[in-house]
């Protein structure tokens, strides 16, 4: 079910206003609709986790802070509070990053005439979350390589050497990822303040009418 971006624009300030704002059952329903587009992109075994990880949390939290609990337990319940009402977010987030192509998010924006001092970091930031995500699995691969793995023996002994090996690597990475990025967007003329053509083609479709009614009806439920 391929959507407009900025149907998944709407989606994800609906989504965020209910989960942050609104009681659980509605922060559910975005929920629900944000796990059946993801599954809908066949990404069956990150919902499956999710919604484990998610319930699992909500139910928990809803146990724990009935009992007569200490300075630890406040923590552990401080914990589960922020797993389960960041999380849902989190996912909105990543299924418009990863469902989301640059041009495509570019043309959604130029039609919403939206400034460049606002759509160049979006685009950036858009294209650097991926790209991260990749080089901090390229560098894991190469560390396994050499047999330093998060519970290998050698990194249990020597906890420094997982930071040296594997989070300073992907700090310079993510320092020339950044700078790369912008220095791509800019040498492709998107800070030019002319009107931009593009070859994406974007546009409403029965799909985004069923979102774009369902989110308003949950907003509507809430008021």
């Amino acid at each position: 079910m391929k959507l407009d971006p900025r149907t998944k624009l709407f989606l994800a300030v609906v989504a965020n206003g209910m989960i942050f704002t609104a009681p659980l059952v509605y922060s559910l329903l975005m929920v629900f609709v944000t796990s059946i587009l993801l599954l809908l992109e066949g990404k069956w075994k990150f919902v499956c986790t999710f919604l484990f990880v998610y319930l699992g949390a909500a139910l928990f939290f809803d146990s724990v802070k009935k009992m007569d609990i200490g300075t630890s337990g406040t923590i552990i319940l401080a914990l589960l509070f922020l797993m389960y009402r960041i999380m849902p977010a989190c996912v909105v987030l990543y299924y418009v990053i990863t469902t989301t192509k640059v041009n495509e998010f570019l043309a959604c924006m130029s039609r919403m005439h939206v400034s460049n001092k606002v759509t160049i970091p979006l685009i950036v930031m858009i294209r650097f979350f991926p790209t991260v995500f990749d080089e901090s699995r390229a560098i894991g691969n190469a560390m396994r390589m050499r047999g330093i793995r998060l519970f290998s023996l050698r990194t249990l002994k020597s906890p420094v050497a997982f930071l040296e090996y594997r989070l300073v690597p992907l700090l310079v990475s993510i320092t020339k990822i950044g700078d790369e990025l912008s220095i791509a967007a800019v040498t492709r003329g998107l800070s030019a303040e002319t009107k931009r053509t593009c070859v994406a083609k974007i546009g409403f479709r029965w799909a985004d009418a069923v979102v774009c009614a369902y989110c308003i009806v949950v907003v509507v439920m809430f008021l």
